[in-house]
């Protein structure tokens, strides 16, 4: 392959860009880059960047996966500042500890870290459709 991807920014429909930035900002902790009028808008946080583009509600949610170095403290952070945790922090059986929250627009993130101390790789398959464990 002469190139590959470099980064990933989802754009997420909203009923209002700068009220999701500042939810974004003010209950998850990320920066608010640039907005374009009431339209579009950017926000982030390390390495993750995330998009708005305003929408006509109902808007179709749209779920993110973000990985961080601890699920547990990030969770608790967010439950502080008022963010709706659909799910607490559980270790799964393939090897993430997540949990999943849910912002005004409907949108969800799951978030989580390394946790193999459960992992059950005993179902999973590689492109080859061999058992990744055996």
């Amino acid at each position: 392959m002469p190139a590959e991807f470099t980064n990933q920014y989802p754009v997420l429909p909203v009923a209002d860009v700068r009220a999701s930035m500042r939810w974004y900002r003010d209950v998850l902790g990320f920066g608010i880059d640039w907005t374009e009028g009431d339209e579009f808008g950017a926000v982030s946080s390390g390495a993750v960047t995330v998009f708005f583009s305003r929408a006509e509600p109902p808007v179709a949610p749209i779920l993110l996966v973000w990985n961080t170095t601890d699920a547990d403290a990030m969770c608790k952070a967010f439950r502080t500042k008022g963010a709706t945790i659909v799910e607490e922090p559980t270790t799964q059986p393939w090897g993430m500890r997540e949990f999943l929250i849910e912002d005004p627009d409907g949108h969800r993130m799951r978030i989580g870290h390394v946790d193999e101390s459960e992992a059950d790789y005993g179902s999973f398959a590689g492109p080859d459709g061999k058992p990744l464990a055996e």
